[in-house]
């Protein structure tokens, strides 16, 4: 058994559980319907807005792919070098997309409060 392997992912599964866990908390927050905001510009206008499904599923998706396919490649590692490097990688993106979810999650129900859409 590759224990390195073993520990990206509990890494990446802690990642998801954190992001599924605010996806879960601001889809009962958030009205169906409303256009939830998911990118803003550096000024902190919004960019984009989105179905609140799709805002709030798509990022945490797309993470689960990712770690998927690193889940793959950190198995064919042969030697302890590459295995070590891929348990570097694994955490430090499960990390990052859990810190993006989390960002754009508080943003998205702050902005929806101070327009009045939702209470938190």
């Amino acid at each position: 058994m590759d224990i390195l392997g073993v520990i990206g992912d509990v890494l990446w599964i802690l990642a998801l559980s954190i992001m599924a866990g605010a996806s879960r908390m601001a889809w009962g927050k958030i009205p169906k319907g409303e256009p939830t905001p998911v990118a803003w510009s550096p000024k902190g206008d919004t960019l984009l807005r989105l179905p609140r499904g799709p805002a709030l599923v798509l990022l945490p998706a797309g993470a689960f792919a990712i770690s998927l396919y690193l889940l793959v490649e950190s198995r064919q590692a042969d030697d302890l070098s590459l295995s070590i490097i891929m348990l570097g990688l694994r955490a430090t993106l499960a990390a990052i997309f859990a810190v993006i979810h989390l960002t754009q999650v508080r943003r998205a129900l702050n902005q929806l409060a101070e327009e009045g859409k939702i209470r938190l």
